[in-house]
């Protein structure tokens, strides 16, 4: 019966489960929040327990070191908690392009962003895949959609299909490097493979005589990669990075930086009662191909279903939004806040939001946050508040 502050954490049920990574963030003196019994680092430095309020969090000083390290040096993120699930076999394929939305026959080396629907077209999970090998896949899916997603897909597979699932996200690291200074981290390793990765492609090599698996991606809007390595080797791994300068970060950065950049997240933005055409992830869709989902999809883009998501920066940088914060304009409720932060590369809070007033989500219309009943001002945006065009994770 306690007041829930943001960012709370809970007593019970604790230290349950570890990263490979932990005791690297705990060196950090982290402070750990629970995430589907993962332990996973919120923000370093900590000097003194968190103090809780609906003010500026305690936090916030650290949280903005973090995001200057990605922003201007390199981070380390662990993401070791998100769910791998390998599909082999020789439907796999086939099997896979039933289920997800995307087109799955990709050559090796090709990420693909993708999402899950149901018969509805609303989004069961979004998740990317790794195309390894003909009859190989991985599957990187949300820290807490791992039971959820591979007992979908378990369900799906029809019993002549030759697929086996498996979850190996117990065995597998993935640490996020992230920042300009990365390129030189890689060369200094000996590892120059990487800065020849182009956006959204992986490739098998070694980082210092360790075996990894990296992709060129990133959820923070900087350049780097999320490189995957067997989780014995993770803690050795990351001293290394930290040793040519990259700093650890936590959750709280990463969040702030996904919401500069406008990237949804699912239990936030998408959900079943989202479809890929409300979320603009229209370019997920491969309408040559059956998947699940599809007819109900196709009459929704026939009746011309629109992104309804879009960007509001607050014009008072001392507010807190939270999320889930009714949205006005014109004294009527035309949306809701999904996810906020403090955005650090902008020098101001924002908020992404669900809005369902075609009038309201254009650029520069004013609208009104509000947040514990007090009106905050505000300005839409429709294109990510922070580096639009995607130059500084996609160039070289």
């Amino acid at each position: 019966y306690e007041i829930s502050y943001p960012g709370r954490q809970w007593a019970s049920g604790r230290n349950r489960k570890f990263s490979p990574l932990h005791r690297i963030f705990e060196q950090d003196y982290a402070h750990f929040g629970q995430m589907y019994g993962w332990e996973r680092a919120l923000y370093c430095r900590k000097t003194a327990e968190p103090v809780m309020s609906f003010q500026e969090p305690h936090w916030h000083a650290n949280v903005a070191r973090e995001v200057e390290a990605a922003h201007k040096g390199a981070a380390i993120f662990d993401q070791s908690t998100f769910g791998k699930i390998e599909v082999t076999g020789r439907d796999a394929c086939r099997f896979l392009n039933e289920v997800f939305a995307n087109q799955m026959d990709r050559p090796s080396g090709r990420v693909i962003y993708t999402c899950m629907l149901d018969e509805r077209g609303g989004i069961k999970s979004d998740l990317t895949a790794m195309r390894i090998a003909e009859d190989h896949y991985r599957l990187y899916v949300g820290s807490t959609a791992i039971k959820h997603d591979f007992s979908w897909l378990r369900r799906h597979q029809r019993p002549e299909q030759k697929v086996q699932l498996a979850d190996v996200t117990d065995q597998l690291a993935v640490i996020g490097l992230m920042g300009p200074e990365s390129k030189r981290i890689a060369t200094q390793l000996g590892a120059d493979w990487l800065n020849a990765l182009k956006y959204y492609q992986f490739a098998k090599g070694e980082i210092a005589g360790h075996t990894v698996l990296a992709a060129r991606l990133s959820y923070v809007g900087e350049f780097g990669w999320e490189i995957t390595c067997a989780s014995q080797q993770a803690e050795q791994l990351c001293e290394l990075l930290r040793s040519c300068g990259a700093v650890p970060a936590g959750m709280y950065a990463q969040t702030s930086m996904r919401i500069e950049k406008g990237f949804l997240a699912h239990g936030h933005e998408l959900d079943a009662d989202i479809n890929p055409l409300m979320a603009g992830l229209g370019f997920t869709v491969d309408w040559k191909k059956e998947f699940i989902g599809k007819s109900s999809l196709q009459v929704k883009s026939k009746e011309g279903v629109e992104k309804s998501f879009v960007s509001i920066v607050l014009d008072d940088k001392s507010a807190v939004p939270l999320g889930d914060e009714p949205v006005l304009r014109n004294d009527k409720i035309v949306g809701k806040t999904t996810s906020a932060t403090f955005g650090h590369r902008i020098d101001a809070p924002l908020t992404l939001a669900f809005v369902h007033d075609q009038n309201a989500r254009l650029d520069g219309v004013q609208v009104s946050i509000n947040i514990a009943g007090t009106l905050h001002a505000g300005k839409v945006i429709t294109h990510p508040v922070f580096d639009p065009q995607g130059l500084r994770m996609k160039n070289k």
